[in-house]
């Protein structure tokens, strides 16, 4: 199934005592000390043969592709993307952001009234002081469409996502709701940006930047990228699309004024898991995220012209749970979930043949080889079923003989919505039913279409339990926060949760996020982080089950390309090794 790209400028969260969690650590080891932070098989792009075209298998096929929009939220808009649209900062495979130079040339930050640069002494000051941002554009960008690249863009970009604007169906405005300006420097190539308040993430900001004209106009925003990709301005071009057939191919830029990329074309090319699996081994797709399914990892591995390449991902498996659903409403209920659910044991399966096992992860914002980790689970993360059911009796849900448990004649059953023809989904919520039956909560499985699951169902709130991947990067809070946070009232009056689908919240996880953002500080960044993520366990939002091993088939000829972890990927460097290699 497919991934929820962390939300925002972009993940969920409840508080422990400080004595239940374990120290920070700068540099954890975890569980995966034996896999690299990418694998990518890494050649120098002189060495690489020009030409070919590369056939990337996918698991689902998005209407949307703006990834700035709600329904966009989708780890796989994001990877195509990235071959597409502007990205002002690349991420190393160590989480640090540094400058895009094909984008952007220089950068000056300026917290408060002291001067420096991004890279020295330009992160003091402050936390309350506003905050100058300053991006040199690379003068040779141009959009597909043939104009430059300005701060035009950046300005509309930022009103557009500030969320002061009605009838933008946005993912999330974090980060630029702390802009109170964008305005031209020497000339139209400099983008100065000014914040009301500190943003420690601000390179997180403009990432897979959309021309003026798409979001200047809620009805383009909207729309404009929906079943097409208009405007482009990366290594690779849009050259059609074939929705009923689910493939997607996109082609060298002609006008792209960076290193020209090796390859003449990639066709993403959507299929159900176990149709990927065949479709490698009899190599009629190049390259394609292995999934847990039972065999899948086996057969890639066995073919005669591929590998799997294994990373630490950048994103883990979790449950989450509806807090608006009658059912999962009081906080004890949903604290006896977690506590009636053996997360090691759900890891295990979801791995049982790969000798790769995941991380049991206690942290929304952290991954385990990440800087500033800490398990803050607490005494919610331990599988306590004779616990559970203690909550369960303090709520009122009483024993009924075989069946679920009961309170004033409903009795205690969960939907749990999975996308069908998902082996590894169907199993995973199987162990649930089971686990949830010992401590009387009834789990009804409600299989629905993949290409409906988020939009239909996850979106709205139609489910009690779902389970799914998030995904992040180098920003921690910024690209997370939207799905913790407090819903925005839409133009409706009504509550809009936007990217918080577990519809559960608190002004005190906001506030505790907020702190985070503003501590350009490390140690302090880590320990505000941490102290949201512990709000977040006590309020019983999303059980973090594990981080998972990034494990991707490619064709053994392929150079820069596989699993890159928390990195950016090259598209102009991907290509096929000359036949000497």
């Amino acid at each position: 199934m497919g991934r929820l790209r962390r939300a925002g400028v972009s993940a969920l969260a409840f508080a422990v005592v400080l004595s239940a969690c374990r120290g920070l650590s700068e540099n954890p080891a975890g569980e995966h000390a034996g896999l690299p932070s990418a694998a990518m098989n890494p050649v120098d792009r002189t060495e690489i043969a020009e030409g070919g075209s590369l056939r990337w298998g996918i698991n689902e096929f998005p209407a949307q592709w703006n990834p700035h929009h709600v329904a966009g939220n989708l780890a796989i808009v994001e990877k195509i993307m990235e071959g597409l649209l502007p990205t002002p900062f690349r991420v190393d495979e160590d989480g640090e952001a540094r400058p895009n130079p094909d984008y952007v040339e220089s950068v000056d930050v300026r917290p408060g009234d002291r001067a420096g640069t991004a890279r020295d002494g330009g992160r003091t000051g402050g936390e309350n002081e506003g905050q100058v941002v300053t991006l040199r554009l690379n003068p040779k960008a141009r959009w597909s469409d043939g104009s430059p690249i300005t701060w035009r863009d950046f300005e509309s970009m930022a009103t557009a996502l500030s969320g002061e604007r009605a009838g933008f169906r946005i993912l999330g405005e974090i980060g630029y709701d702390r802009i109170t300006s964008v305005r031209p420097g020497a000339d139209e190539f400099d983008v100065v940006i000014t914040f009301d308040r500190s943003f420690a993430e601000y390179e997180a900001l403009f990432r897979l930047l959309l021309p003026a004209k798409y979001t200047q106009d809620p009805a383009r925003f909207n729309n404009g990228y929906s079943d097409d990709i208009p405007v482009t301005a990366g290594p690779f071009e849009f050259a059609g699309i074939d929705p009923s057939g689910k493939i997607l191919t996109v082609r060298r830029s002609g006008d792209w004024w960076g290193d020209p990329p090796l390859l003449d074309e990639i066709t993403y090319r959507a299929l159900a898991p176990a149709a990927l699996d065949s479709a490698f081994a009899e190599g009629s797709i190049d390259v394609y995220s292995v999934s847990g399914a039972p065999g899948s990892y086996e057969r890639a591995e066995a073919t005669d012209h591929g590998e799997v390449r294994a990373a630490l991902a950048p994103d883990y498996r979790h449950l989450t749970l509806n807090g608006q659903s009658d059912a999962l409403s009081e906080v004890d209920v949903r604290h006896a979930v977690f506590l009636g659910i053996d997360r090691r044991a759900l890891a295990d399966a979801a791995f049982s043949t790969v000798d790769r096992p995941p991380a049991l992860l206690g942290n929304r914002f952290l991954l385990t080889n990440q800087e500033g980790y800490a398990d803050n689970s607490g005494e919610w993360g331990e599988h306590n079923p004779q616990r559970a059911r203690t909550l369960l009796e303090r709520a009122g849900w009483k024993e009924s003989g075989d069946g679920p448990r009961s309170k004033g004649g409903e009795a205690l059953e969960l939907r749990f919505v999975i996308p069908r023809d998902h082996p590894p989904a169907l199993s995973e919520a199987e162990l649930v039913q089971d686990m949830l039956d010992e401590v009387g909560i009834g789990v009804r499985i409600d299989p629905v279409g993949g290409d409906e699951f988020f939009g239909d169902y996850v979106l709205p709130g139609n489910y009690d339990i779902v389970g799914f991947v998030n995904t992040g990067g180098g920003f921690p809070v910024s690209q997370s926060l939207q799905q913790w946070s407090e819903p925005a009232t839409g133009e409706d009056g009504e509550p809009d949760w936007r990217a918080n689908v577990g519809r559960i919240s608190s002004p005190e996880i906001d506030e505790a996020m907020e702190d985070a953002l503003t501590a350009f500080d490390k140690g302090e960044a880590w320990e505000r982080i941490n102290r949201a993520d512990r709000l977040l366990w006590e309020a019983g939002h999303t059980l973090p089950l594990y981080q998972r091993p990034e494990l991707v088939a490619v064709r053994s000829d392929i150079a820069n390309l596989g699993a890159p972890g928390a990195s950016t990927l090259d598209y102009a460097d991907i290509g096929f090794l000359d036949d000497g290699e």
